[in-house]
């Protein structure tokens, strides 16, 4: 009767779990710490800065691109180069993301999390319109543990 009465008092609290204001995502340090990167890795793309984006990417960074063909594939490795390349091409970028879920895995300190995004810019070299892409998308993030002591979200794909 016991393990009855606290596993239906757990599944109460687990429903009670505060979220964070706007979505349906539990508001926890670590979910709180994946929208700081989420907003940094934002920002880094509005201002067109590689080298923000590599310092928020785990070194086992690795990315496809959503494609099968090898032209659009990052690593880390590589990721300074092929972003302040393509960052050139660029001009008056704007990044809206929101996202919709974070699914964490304790067993390897991975979060999956899954976010629409607007992104509109122009290529000067192609058209003095503006373009737009809309999507979903899903970014993986690693945790891993600073010498601090203080646990730091690094994305490992999706950008």
């Amino acid at each position: 009767m016991r393990s009855i009465l606290l596993a239906v008092g757990l599944v109460a609290l687990a429903g009670c779990m505060k979220k964070i204001p706007g979505t349906e995502i539990d508001d926890t340090s670590d979910s709180r710490a994946i929208l700081d990167v989420m907003t940094a890795y934002r920002s880094a793309v509005e201002q067109r800065n590689a080298q923000a984006i590599i310092d928020l990417a785990d070194p086992a960074f690795r990315d496809d691109g959503g494609s099968s063909g090898p032209d659009d594939d990052l690593d880390y490795s590589t990721l300074y180069t092929s972003l302040a390349t393509r960052f050139q091409r660029i001009e008056d970028v704007r990044l809206d993301m929101n996202v919709r879920r974070m699914e964490f895995d304790d067993a390897t300190n991975a979060a999956r999390v899954t976010y629409t995004y607007t992104l509109s810019f122009k290529m000067p070299t192609l058209s003095g319109r503006t373009q737009t892409d809309t999507d979903i998308k899903q970014m993986l993030l690693k945790r891993s543990d600073e010498s601090n002591g203080k646990a730091r979200w690094r994305i490992v794909s999706g950008i």
